[in-house]
């Protein structure tokens, strides 16, 4: 069984029993019924949004793919997925890069779930170059977790992304650069904006993002880097300029420098 690591993803609860939904692994999203203009309405309202945050919202949509499936299969990749993405918003370069063969991942479960990391996982290593990536992984894994969900979790679903869009929107604008700064693109992560953890998603409770430094602090620190492939070693992570993998994080505001 693979768990789900936050409430969030259980949007409050539902059947998750059996497969209820139309899948063929040749027709990608064709029989997806959330309309595609409506997906996007939403990434527009979340456009004013960090990009930090915005990728925590498409790693917290994966998760509720992962959630919804977690009684059908047994296979422990889909959570490595979870935990690595969630690390890697203290820095991308913490999340190694992983391909997987469409070949092992078809059918009505497997089919979904490498839909949702091949979607997912661009979106985590080059919007920063390309933000169409996660805009492209936002509406595509909207779409998906809507066509997985029995229609009694629907108004859930659309409720957790209109108030998880507010909460980033409110809390996590994108930073204010100059046009003039940062020409060479050396603040990457500073750009991506403060730092968030799945806290953000959790609806059900407050929230402050002052708080969020020490949360993703401590999950470094908690992580086991030997049990997940998708995690690079400490020492890789030194040799491309992070002094302390998974024990320091700094300031979102050093990381301008």
């Amino acid at each position: 069984m693979t768990p789900a690591p936050h409430p969030f993803a259980d949007l409050g609860g539902y059947d998750r029993a059996g497969i209820r939904y139309l899948w063929s692994d040749a027709r990608a999203s064709q029989d997806f019924a959330w309309p595609m203009d409506e997906a996007e309405a939403l990434a527009a309202q979340a456009a004013p949004a960090s990009l930090r945050s915005k990728l925590g919202l498409c790693i917290a949509l994966y998760e509720i793919v992962v959630a919804r499936l977690r009684d059908l299969h047994d296979d422990p990749y889909p959570a490595l997925v979870v935990d690595s993405a969630w690390i890697s918003l203290a820095d991308r370069r913490y999340l190694e890069f992983d391909d997987r063969d469409r070949a092992e991942w078809l059918g009505p479960v497997r089919g979904p779930l490498w839909c949702a990391f091949t979607w997912l996982t661009p979106a985590l290593h080059e919007a920063d170059d390309s933000p169409a990536e996660w805009e492209s992984s936002f509406v595509y894994l909207t779409r998906l977790a809507h066509h997985l969900l029995p229609d009694a979790a629907h108004a859930a679903l659309r409720a957790w992304l209109n108030g998880c869009i507010d909460r980033i929107v409110t809390h996590h604008p994108e930073p204010v650069m100059r046009p003039t700064e940062d020409l060479f693109g050396r603040w990457k992560e500073w750009r991506r904006g403060p730092y968030v953890t799945a806290a953000c998603f959790d609806l059900t409770q407050p929230y402050e993002p002052s708080l969020e430094h020490e949360r993703l602090e401590r999950l470094l620190r908690s992580v086991d880097v030997a049990a997940n492939p998708l995690l690079k070693p400490a020492a890789a992570l030194q040799a491309e300029g992070i002094p302390q993998p998974y024990q320091g994080l700094p300031p979102h505001d050093a990381l301008k420098r």
